[in-house]
């Protein structure tokens, strides 16, 4: 009940009293990583890693600031300490502070045992795809999330070219496991320009349709308000409620928020979700509920 009355309060500060105030928390806590992604390059970031003082001094920060929601990204969160400090030091910290939620991003290769509210388990397709696109990791990503008894798994599936076409059958697959609520969509974002996993914006579009049929019939995340603003590509950027902590420096929306055609390109749809949230449409809140 208290991430709910939080919600409502901050959207009605937001919008009507028009308060500043952060919404979410983003650490880095290092850019070390299990994996070499296709898409990603963010192990090449030459930044060292968090330790456990500096991550409690900025959840401290966040917390004066009137944020109540952390997440925990890197890199691979699960592989980050400080000396005999670990990732569940950080969640226990943040929730003795009174924080009303901590997620984790994870790409899942790591057992899923942590006392945060909801975790994110990056998978890009079925096997084939996946493996193609992130390394040879499906099989050791399903058997953890199988093993895990948390009560909140998601899946990020990123959209791009290789993996387009199977949508709907990676919904009818992880259907069938009963340990996942449910999947969130984003699309490949051309942080490093043009590549071959781009998608076009006509394409995209023929794909967000796609997806909105099958919120119907299928465990997806994206509300219906938040797939149609992606759509018309409408939604606020860079949003400013979020905050990425990253080596002594404050991103406001995401560590690549320079450059507004970039912005243009961005498929990270879950912040298209957070400006429906504030527009008050009713799916984009019921959804937001799910993992908060």
């Amino acid at each position: 009940m208290k991430p709910f009355v939080y919600g409502i309060k901050y959207i009605v500060g937001r919008q009507i009293l028009k308060q500043d105030k952060p919404l979410i928390c983003g650490l880095v806590l290092h850019n070390k990583c299990n994996l070499r992604c296709r898409h990603c390059s963010v192990t090449g970031r030459d930044t060292p890693a968090m330790s456990y003082m500096e991550a409690t001094s900025v959840i401290d920060s966040f917390y004066e600031e009137g944020g109540r929601t952390l997440y925990l990204e890197g890199g691979e969160p699960f592989l980050w300490k400080d000396n005999h400090h670990d990732l569940e030091d950080i969640i226990q910290y943040a929730d003795d502070k009174g924080y009303y939620a901590s997620i984790i991003y994870t790409n899942g290769t790591l057992p899923l045992k942590t006392s945060a509210d909801t975790v994110f388990i990056s998978v890009d397709g079925l096997k084939e795809s996946n493996d193609f696109l992130r390394g040879k990791s499906f099989d050791r990503i399903m058997n953890n999330i199988r093993e895990s008894d948390h009560p909140s798994l998601y899946i990020n599936y990123t959209i791009n070219r290789y993996n387009k076409d199977e949508i709907g059958e990676f919904c009818q697959y992880v259907d069938g496991i009963k340990q996942i609520r449910g999947v969130f969509f984003y699309f490949h974002t051309p942080y490093y320009g043009f590549d071959d996993l781009y998608i076009d914006p006509g394409m995209k579009n023929k794909i967000l349709l796609e997806l909105l049929k099958y919120t119907r019939n299928y465990k997806i995340l994206n509300s219906r308000a938040g797939l149609k603003s992606a759509m018309k590509n409408n939604w606020k950027r860079p949003l400013d409620i979020c905050h990425v902590y990253e080596n002594g420096v404050i991103y406001h929306c995401c560590r690549y928020n320079s450059d507004p055609e970039l912005c243009q390109e961005c498929g990270y749809l879950s912040y298209a979700e957070i400006h429906q949230t504030l527009r008050f449409r009713p799916s984009a809140i019921y959804n937001a509920l799910k993992y908060f």
